[in-house]
């Protein structure tokens, strides 16, 4: 894994820490309460996907699959001193 996202997870833990959405997942994205609880749950358990995430705008990518939906999530995430917030959230049919 590259350093700097090493780095940038290790100022918190993500199972603990307080995850906000920004007003693009929260509006745009039309998610439902399942959506929301496995865009949460994505962000604590799942796993970065390096191609994905950049470097320029210190942002992380994590993806989860969700056996019973048949579904992955891919969850865009901002590193806060206190917080991290859901910048954008894909859903894909299938494990990727």
């Amino acid at each position: 894994m590259d350093l700097w996202i090493t780095e940038l997870m290790n100022k918190l833990d993500r199972k603990k820490v307080q995850i906000l959405f920004s007003e693009h997942a929260a509006k745009d994205k039309n998610l439902n309460n399942e959506d929301v609880d496995n865009a949460v749950k994505t962000v604590q358990i799942g796993k970065v996907d390096e191609e994905k995430s950049t470097k320029e705008k210190k942002r992380i990518c994590f993806k989860n699959y969700f056996d019973k939906k048949g579904q992955t999530y891919f969850v865009v995430v901002e590193y806060y001193p206190d917080f991290i917030k859901i910048i954008t959230v894909n859903k894909k049919k299938g494990k990727y």
